[in-house]
């Protein structure tokens, strides 16, 4: 998939804008210690996507060891999905502060590191990514967004404010992320992740770049649209399908809105596909 120009700059500038929204909305909070998500707290949701920005821009240059602590930065390298809980948890010990103005200036100061980092890459080369991947250096940034995005509506939930996901923002993710983890240099990250037998997907919004996703074994490939025969297309509203990956509103509400559609062949398959969908 092709990045161009122009994507580049709007995946940069919307990080830095939704980094923006996710301090101010720290700064404001007068509750860090309520519940968000699992066992963490705000102020450890806050923690881990500073730690994240930490890792992605370490990472972006070439830097293996971007966290500075052997155990860690190997088990981030070696890691699958299905390890990447435990790692969160070690890596949110080994690095305690909790200061919601703290934590607040660190993200800034790793997510200006990692824009300032990405201005000297190209975003098409591919870098080292978590679980031994090798990802397009935009992939670093769109991922970071991503973080962002997802935690700031874990945040924002607890606390009763808004947050908004922009359809622009999503499909960033979406196009620059997500489809090339899925379909790019995966390394660990994927092992053991794969159902039987094989699906292939075409994904459509308006706001994003058709593909066609196929699933083989557990063997993921993701290319451009091209009027192949597929089991199934999915049409989509970036936000929503953003949220059901990640598991923050259930796929039959996203189908019941009209926000997630599936239709062809063998919509079912698309619904089975995404059911069992991981994400990091």
């Amino acid at each position: 998939m092709d990045i161009t120009d122009r994507r580049w700059q709007d995946v940069r500038d919307a990080l830095t804008g939704a980094s923006e929204r996710f301090t101010r909305m720290l700064l404001d909070c007068r509750t860090p210690d309520r519940r968000t998500i699992g066992d963490w707290s705000v102020a450890d949701t806050a923690a881990h996507v500073s730690v994240v920005a930490r890792l992605n821009a370490g990472l972006i240059s070439g830097d293996l060891s971007p966290l500075d602590a052997p155990h860690l930065d190997q088990g981030w390298q070696e890691a699958g999905f299905g390890g990447f809980a435990r790692l969160n948890d070690l890596t949110l010990d080994h690095f305690p502060e909790r200061a919601l103005d703290v934590v607040s200036n660190t993200l800034l100061e790793e997510v200006d590191l990692l824009l300032t980092r990405a201005k000297d890459v190209d975003p098409r080369e591919l870098r080292p990514w978590l679980g031994s991947a090798q990802l397009p250096a935009a992939a670093h940034v769109a991922h970071q967004l991503n973080e962002i995005l997802i935690h700031g509506l874990d945040i924002a939930r607890v606390l009763g404010v808004p947050w908004h996901i922009s359809a622009h923002e999503a499909a960033l993710t979406f196009d620059l992320f997500l489809m090339p983890m899925l379909g790019g240099r995966s390394g660990r990250l994927l092992a053991g992740a794969g159902t039987p037998g094989r699906v292939t997907l075409e994904f459509r919004s308006k706001h994003t770049v058709p593909v066609v996703l196929t699933s083989e074994n557990g063997r993921l490939q993701v290319e451009p649209a091209d009027g192949r025969k597929i089991d199934a297309r999915v049409t989509f509203d970036p936000a929503a399908m953003m949220l059901t990956v990640f598991r923050r509103i259930r796929l039959a509400r996203a189908v019941a809105t009209g926000k997630v559609f599936a239709f062809g062949r063998r919509p079912w398959a698309a619904v089975g596909y995404l059911r069992g969908m991981r994400s990091p």
